[in-house]
Formats: C-alpha cells, structure tokens, sequence
C-alpha cells in the first residue's frame, strides 16, 4: 500500500476494500482497526505513513454520503465539549 487519497469502496468486519482515485485506480485492503476514525462504504480518506503507522484523514469535501457527513459533524460536535 501507499500513501494516497482511497474511496473506501466496501466494508466488511476487520477490512475495507480502498480503491485509489488516482490515474492508477489500484485497490488495497485497509484493517478497520487502523482508520483513525470512523469510516463508511463511500467514503473518500486520505491515507498516508507516519513513522511505522498508518494515519487516515476523512476529506469531507470530496465524500458525497450524508450519512458519513452527518457521522462527522457529530464527532466534532461532541469533541468541542
């Protein structure tokens, strides 16, 4: 794997299926276990290597699922409390 921008095209119990939205368009699995935030079939995250983990980043802007947009705006919510 490599660092990148993914939409996340399936989710199953331990894994997602990331399809690059790059040129390239390569798929991966991902370990749920290491999104460093909740994440959802639709979604479009950033995945880069920092040090020996993987760090991810939901982009907002590009994520077209309200339900994934509704997911994030109560986590912050909740985070500014």
């Amino acid at each position: 794997m490599k660092s990148g921008i993914y939409k996340v095209e399936v989710i199953d119990k331990k894994t997602a299926l990331l399809k690059s939205l790059d040129e390239e368009s390569e798929q991966y699995t991902f370990p749920m276990s290491e999104f460093t935030h909740e994440v959802t079939a639709g979604d479009v995250v950033e995945i880069w290597l920092e040090g020996t983990k993987w760090r991810t980043k939901y982009l907002e802007e590009e994520t077209k699922s309200a339900k994934s947009h509704l997911k994030d705006f109560k986590k912050r919510i909740f985070e500014e409390d």
